[in-house]
């Protein structure tokens, strides 16, 4: 079946915009994005990002478009790991 070529379909994607969800998520996040995104547009981002409520943290990179640089992957990582660090010393968690 093909299902982009029925109407009850496509009137349904309209529901499946990330600020939609975004006004859901109540866990620490970090989100990194091009600024010069033409596929994903900037604005878009920025009205899911600006919907989050729980705590948050942005790299935004001017140069990029519907790509990332090595630099946004490290930064996830050192999130990540920073929070995973946190969980240890606090008990949440144990490594066997």
């Amino acid at each position: 079946m093909v299902y982009y070529k029925r109407p009850e379909v496509i009137e349904t994607l309209a529901y499946y915009d990330a600020v939609n969800f975004a006004r859901i998520l109540n866990t620490p996040g970090f989100y990194t994005w091009g600024f010069n995104d033409e596929v994903s547009p900037p604005t878009s981002y920025y009205a899911a990002y600006n919907q989050i409520k729980s705590p948050k943290e942005l790299f935004l990179v001017l140069e990029t478009g519907h790509w990332t640089y090595p630099e946004q992957q490290k930064k996830i990582d050192d999130w990540l790991f920073g929070k995973f660090l946190c969980m240890l010393k606090i008990g949440l968690t144990k490594i066997s």
